[in-house]
């Protein structure tokens, strides 16, 4: 019975970032729902945690995001205290501390059961998303095995689509993409064989890692919002 009812929970609800592990300016947490709620989120039902279990006061913004029909619902850390040196940050510091334990915990009583999650916390990471410091797993030409690619941080859940290949003519290649280990490793299953050539990823001015940094700049950069992201993109060749 306890197992039945916790395969239940499992199908339930999931988090983002799924690893063990978090960086110090985290900006936001996914929820994902096997089906939406009927009613908004109630944030006083939202918390995150200390080592021993004491709720860490004014982690949040008061605005949990719905996506995905209401089946994802992103929580918000407070920007203001991610970011160095504004108000917030300046006044309360930030809601994580790199050596420690964070945990999240959901109990909304429209859920079937409490969300809960751990993290360890580690060091702030406060650079921009570079594809050319990514590391490339290649596939061998003429099979379908995926095309590998570590990440330098753990990316929103919804970013897997934000980066594409294109093949040697030019187009962009038919796949499944995916994102695994703690959303810090982006996979590429062709629909087609590998072809030999030159290929290239591109990754959309969009994508987000969990501490909202871009390809183009990091989130710590002042005048964020003002600084236009075009297309990023990392060459690679296939030999026979």
């Amino acid at each position: 019975m306890a197992a039945a009812a916790a395969a239940h929970v499992a199908v339930a609800a999931s988090v983002t970032p799924s690893g063990d592990s978090v960086p110090e300016n985290l900006l936001r947490i996914e929820l994902h729902l096997a089906r939406p709620l009927s009613h908004a989120l109630a944030m006083t039902h939202v918390r995150l945690v200390d080592e021993d279990g004491e709720p860490i006061a004014g982690a949040f913004l008061d605005l949990p995001l719905r996506g995905d029909g209401g089946r994802t619902i992103t929580l918000l850390l407070h920007p203001g205290r991610v970011k160095t040196g504004v108000g917030a940050n300046v006044a309360m510091g930030r809601a994580l501390r790199a050596g420690h334990d964070v945990g999240l915990v959901v109990d909304d009583p429209q859920l079937p059961a409490p969300i809960r999650k751990r993290w360890h916390v580690t060091r702030t990471h406060d650079e921009g998303l570079l594809a050319r410091d990514w590391r490339l797993s290649l596939p061998a030409v003429g099979s379908r095995a995926p095309l590998r690619v570590t990440l330098d941080s753990a990316l929103t859940s919804s970013s897997a689509g934000l980066i594409a290949v294109r093949a040697p003519g030019g187009e962009r290649m038919a796949g499944v993409a995916s994102l695994r280990e703690g959303e810090t490793v982006w996979e590429f299953v062709p629909t087609r064989p590998w072809r030999a050539g030159h290929h290239a990823l591109v990754v959309h001015p969009r994508l987000e890692d969990v501490a909202g940094n871009r390809p183009c700049t990091p989130f710590e950069t002042v005048g964020l919002s003002t600084i236009p992201c075009t297309l990023e993109e990392r060459g690679f060749d296939l030999s026979r």
